[in-house]
């Protein structure tokens, strides 16, 4: 899966082939309807967590661990349970025992670029039995760190959590990109952030065709099937016109899935209100071949006046440009066939009145709600939207079964997950007579008051677990989310913070017994210039998920000397010897000469620069340039591939200024994702995503070093530097220090030794 750096608070292993959501329901289990679900409870409570059982992971119980990077900012050691039967007037054994140690974490992280994709929320851990020594009060906690072991809630077994995740009224309006509504309609989504699936708003009218049209036609035309070649296109006649607006929803598979299907394109068609029309349609391989689509696209188009392919991959990929490259013209045409009220169709997608969004954009049709209830400061829950999706036989009573019923269907539990609420803490000892003293009073949902002894003791049994502000500066009636679809929609992110990049960097690297250091502030100077748009490129090119970035980030580690260098070292000049004598330190230096190695995957030869430049569209330089290497001239010839293939060297100029790849931050990343997806890896087909989705495998990696570097160069170190960043980039929890294993190559064996000692300022 693509994501934000987080994780759910138990980690399991992934079973072959199991699905993101199915991984992350069994990690993040045990929430009952109407006790210890979000956002309420039976009686109409609101309920600002979901209580979680830690799984059995082996023999044991699996750790409660951090879910983000992220600072300790309240620690609680939990009082411990008296031995022998519990006294019963104990503030902690209210309707049986509750641990009360707790850890609060605030997470600081991006979600995209500028500012207002720098967001802030915290992450809560109610009912631990213990809390892990390591764990202080101010000091910083990384992902998947072990927090504490999961204790008792109102006396059942062991093994529960209470978990929440907030935010304040600021972080809500960068996270979702509102504070109240739904999503506006009238304008394009968001670009700052753009994750997971991508929607298309067609309104009323919108015509659809049997026909797929030609591709560079606005207007939907055709050659007439079984037409000779010679006829010319002819415009289609819709097939269906809506009568009503519509989404299209585009979802990319990004290595998701079974093997076969890691490259797919999904498409649905829904309703406003979230109703499907039909079902979904497959594009088998269609992520794989965008490289492809887009290319064909432009070349449609006549010479001269084609739209850059970087451009119209921008529009397949993402349903606009959101990159530094225009789309001109700019009604170049999407065409996806999908479905629609009168069966399936093709449809243009970047027609002038289609709406783009994408699941950064938290759109309403997809369930997502902004509840705020935080006005009477008390915790029964008073939202009108709330209560109508309780409501069974809509006289707008609450009848006690009502919310009984209600809570246990699925479509129900569904909309109150993607409920967000701005509701009072449960956890703060002042406001408990204001927050639920609405129990010592009947009413249709909580037909049983509670008597003065009864509130007095549960009075006495919050402030036992209470702990509020807890070091979270949040006024007490804050945004709280539904913890497991937090988790689940932001790991759908995909973008690495500085601090998150920084830590993917060895530490340590080389052989066992000659090992060098790389210390924090150095990998972070070495990433801060190009941060920003190497998550661009991973963004454009669907280099998302830990398995595919693991393989990318190892390639280009050796590329960029650790991201030391944008440019070949030494430049492909001849290097001088001890007795004076010059000689040229690769063979093929002498030929591709000003053409050496720039950018995170370092282009060499003419041929690659040119089709770079071509992809980008980069116009010719005046007559009056320079270029940055004095080896290129008006008039210099270069050869555009190895010589022994019997080519001629060519005229470079006025082609763009090479040195552009190095110097500027975004080509330096584009030239290496371009490379990615566009290199053949034989069979026919493109791009190294192909080889990334068969897993972080010895095989997949040598043939990805291969494709990546034309050789064998640094194939050892390449094998190194993938499990270390697997180590902190993936889900598992892989403990050991080192690690030490063989590779073969050629008739060749490789030692290669792993030092996984964290990347972290110290």
């Amino acid at each position: 899966s693509s994501r934000m750096l987080i994780s759910p608070p138990f980690l399991l292993d992934r079973s072959p082939n199991e699905t993101e959501d199915a991984w992350i329901n069994r990690c993040m289990s045990g929430d009952a309807p109407g006790e210890g679900s979000f956002p309420v409870s039976y009686n109409l409570g609101w309920h600002g967590g979901l209580h979680l059982h830690a799984p059995m992971d082996g023999t044991q119980a699996a750790p409660v661990r951090a879910i983000a990077d992220g600072q300790a900012v309240f620690v609680r050691q939990p009082t411990p349970q008296p031995a022998g039967p519990l006294p019963p007037d104990h503030p902690q054994a209210y309707l049986g025992w509750s641990d009360n140690g707790v850890v609060v974490l605030r997470h600081e992280t991006e979600i995209g670029e500028g500012a207002n994709a720098q967001v802030t929320f915290f992450s809560i851990y109610m009912h631990l039995s213990v809390v892990d020594p390591a764990v202080r009060q101010g000091r910083p906690v990384y992902r998947k760190a072990p927090l504490g072991v999961a204790g008792q809630a109102y006396g059942r077994p062991n093994r529960q959590i209470h978990f929440e995740i907030v935010c304040d009224e600021a972080n809500l309006a960068r996270l979702v990109g509102r504070t109240n509504g739904d999503l506006d309609l009238t304008a394009d989504g968001r670009t700052d952030a753009i994750y997971g699936e991508l929607y298309f708003h067609l309104p009323a009218g919108t015509p659809f065709y049997a026909q797929e049209p030609l591709p560079q036609h606005p207007q939907a035309m055709a050659v007439p099937t079984g037409a000779v070649a010679a006829v010319a296109p002819q415009v289609l006649q819709p097939a269906y016109t809506s009568t009503a607006a519509h989404i299209v929803g585009l979802r990319y598979a990004c290595g998701e899935g079974r093997e076969l299907s890691r490259g797919d394109a999904y498409l649905s068609t829904l309703q406003l209100d979230g109703s499907t029309v039909g079902g979904t349609l497959s594009e088998a391989g269609a992520e794989y071949g965008l490289y492809t689509s887009a290319t064909s696209i432009s070349n449609a188009y006549p010479a001269g006046a084609r739209p850059a392919a970087s451009a119209v991959y921008e529009l397949l990929r993402f349903g606009r440009v959101v990159g530094p490259d225009a789309l001109n013209p700019g009604n170049v045409p999407h065409w996806r066939k999908v479905n629609h009220p009168g069966g399936e169709g093709w449809v243009n997608l970047n027609a002038a009145n289609v709406r783009k969004f994408s699941d950064a954009d938290f759109p309403h049709w997809k369930g997502w709600a902004l509840v705020d209830d935080s006005a009477d400061r008390d915790s029964r829950c008073d939202s009108a939207l709330i209560r109508s999706w309780l409501d069974v036989n809509g006289d707008g009573r609450g009848a006690p079964t009502e919310p009984t019923t209600r809570l246990g269907d699925e479509r129900i539990s569904s909309k109150l997950a993607h409920a967000v609420c701005k509701i009072p803490t449960d956890w703060d000892a002042a406001s408990v007579d204001a927050r639920w003293g609405w129990l010592r009073t009947i009413t249709d949902e909580n037909p049983q008051a509670f008597t003065t002894s009864r509130f007095e003791e549960f009075q006495r049994h919050m402030n036992a677990l209470a702990f509020w502000p807890g070091g979270t500066g949040l006024d007490a009636a804050h945004w709280h989310w539904h913890p497991r679809e937090f988790v689940r929609h932001f790991r759908r992110c995909g973008w690495l913070s500085l601090n998150e990049l920084t830590q993917l960097l060895p530490r340590l690297h080389g052989a066992a017994n000659a090992l060098a250091a790389i210390p924090w502030a150095t990998a972070q100077a070495r990433f801060a210039p190009y941060a920003t748009d190497l998550n661009k490129v991973l963004r454009k090119y669907l280099i998302l998920g830990a398995t595919r970035q693991i393989h990318f980030l190892a390639q280009t580690y050796i590329e960029t000397a650790m991201w030391r260098v944008m440019e070949e070292i030494g430049r492909a000049h001849q290097q001088r010897r001890r007795d004076g004598t010059l000689y040229w330190p690769a063979p093929m230096m002498q030929y591709y000469g000003p053409f050496y190695g720039r950018g995170i995957m370092q282009l060499t030869w003419a041929s690659n620069y040119s089709e770079y430049g071509a992809y980008r569209n980069f116009p010719a330089v005046p007559a009056s340039h320079t270029y940055t290497d004095a080896r290129i001239t008006h008039t210099s010839m270069h050869y555009w591939g190895d010589p022994s293939d019997g080519r001629a060297p060519r005229r470079w100029f006025p082609e763009f200024d090479p040195g552009h790849i190095a110097d500027n931050t975004y080509s330096a990343c584009d030239s290496g994702g371009h490379y990615w997806v566009s290199k053949s890896i034989g069979g026919g087909n493109r791009n190294i995503n192909r080889v990334a989705d068969q897993g972080v495998t010895t095989q997949a990696i040598g043939r990805a070093s291969v494709l990546a570097n034309g050789g064998g160069y640094g194939y050892a170190e390449r094998q190194a530097y993938a499990p270390y960043i697997q180590r902190f980039l993936a889900d598992d929890t892989a403990a050991g220090t080192t690690s030490s294993f063989t590779v073969t190559r050629g008739q060749r064996n490789l030692h290669v030794y792993v030092d996984f000692t964290p990347q972290r300022p110290r």
